[in-house]
């Protein structure tokens, strides 16, 4: 082993008939400066590799898209479903609350977004970003679509639960008893009102929770913008921070206008045109919604796989267009 180990020290010494030889290092070719000419065909072929990379970059895309589009395609079908359904006698609260995770799990969709989203920013505030910053910032105009989508989901699965009705408590029965104050009719409690009355009390619950929800969003944004307006009010920062920060001002503005209008139509809720289904039916649907989270937990995971290649090849490109641009640079200052 020791012998081996010889082999492979890196001293260049070559021992022969009991004398130390140092071994003679080659010599290195001259460098040779590139020419003009050299140079001018480097930027030519640096510019068809980045191509190269953005097409393979689009193809990668495009096969996220499709992921994505799928998983969006799933949870439209799931809480148009849900929208289409109430609780019956049988059922009792079972609809309701599927209901109800459906829309904490959408809430939690747009929490997972705007921390993306604020990731994405914080990128784009880079000097060198690590990405190029045209794709990032179509990645935040998509995460903040889908923020508005998965409200506008968690508005129409609330706008869908059963409103208070006017309903008799009681009911008769039929037959008449005899008492000591003489005949009188037999009630019982409807049971009509008692779903009415869990109707009720679910639809609080979930409509307490819902403006909130939009109560918070809206004072969220407000300091955002706050905190957006105060930073534009420097006079050191650069023109690329200053667009960053008005474009965002842009967006703040226009997701407050449109949680006023959230909040101001949420005061008004007419009877939904929902079915009523069986404790069986009820049961069945859970099942499913349990078996499309699972669909939806593997593909997250390809998407996020994806994505990552994405990112990757994002941080490549960018690398390249940055040598680009400096080898541009350095042919404009030596141009005679």
């Amino acid at each position: 082993m020791a012998a081996m180990k010889s082999l492979f020290l890196a001293t260049s010494i070559l021992c022969t008939t009991g004398a130390v030889v140092l071994a003679e290092t080659p010599a290195q070719p001259t460098k040779v400066p590139m020419t003009m000419e050299e140079r001018e065909a480097s930027v030519v072929a640096l510019e068809k590799r980045i191509q190269e990379r953005r097409d393979r970059l689009t193809e990668l895309s495009e096969d996220a898209l499709r992921l994505d589009d799928r998983l969006e395609s799933k949870v439209d079908n799931i809480v148009n479903k849900l929208a289409s359904l109430k609780d019956s006698q049988g059922s009792r609260r079972r609809i309701s609350a599927i209901k109800m995770q459906a829309m904490e799990t959408l809430a939690d969709d747009v929490q997972n977004y705007q921390r993306r989203r604020a990731e994405l920013v914080r990128e784009l505030r880079k000097e060198n970003p690590e990405q190029p910053s045209d794709l990032v910032e179509k990645d935040v105009a998509l995460l903040d679509q889908r923020v508005e989508k998965r409200v506008a989901q968690v508005l129409k699965l609330s706008n869908s639960f059963t409103q208070e009705k006017d309903t008799k408590k009681y009911e008769t029965t039929g037959y008449r008893s005899y008492g000591w104050n003489g005949w009188y009719s037999n009630e019982r409690v409807d049971e009509k009102w008692r779903q009415n009355r869990r109707d009720k009390s679910m639809n609080k619950r979930q409509r307490d929770a819902v403006n909130e929800g939009l109560k918070k969003s809206l004072e969220s944004y407000k300091r955002q913008l706050a905190d957006v307006e105060r930073k534009l009010s420097s006079e050191n920062n650069s023109a690329e921070y200053t667009e960053l920060l008005q474009s965002e001002k842009a967006h703040v503005e226009n997701v407050i206008a449109i949680r006023e209008k959230q909040l101001g139509e949420f005061v008004l809720v007419e009877q939904p045109n929902t079915q009523p289904v069986s404790q069986r039916a009820a049961l069945d649907i859970e099942a499913a919604l349990e078996d499309a989270i699972s669909d939806f937990d593997s593909d997250i995971r390809q998407i996020k796989h994806k994505y990552a290649e994405i990112v990757e090849e994002r941080r490549q490109i960018a690398k390249l267009e940055q040598n680009l641009e400096a080898r541009k640079k350095w042919l404009e200052e030596h141009k005679q």
